[in-house]
């Protein structure tokens, strides 16, 4: 794993975001039901960040190679 699938995943979960704010405005059902996982979701790019932090520091992500 290194910094560039961090990236990738933090462009699919704002992906989901938009999705879910999306549906959220359109759809009533959706915004009641489903309210608390699009709060986590919300708070999901604060966690990765600290988690890809912990993992660098750790030496548990590998260096990007650049070519």
């Amino acid at each position: 794993m290194n910094s560039h699938d961090f990236n990738k995943l933090m462009s699919l979960i704002a992906k989901l975001n938009m999705a879910t704010n999306r549906a959220s405005e359109v759809d009533g059902s959706f915004r009641k039901y489903h309210t608390q996982s699009v709060e986590a979701l919300r708070d999901l790019p604060f966690h990765l960040k600290r988690l890809e932090q912990g993992l660098r520091t750790a030496k548990m992500i590998s260096p990007e190679v650049r070519a």
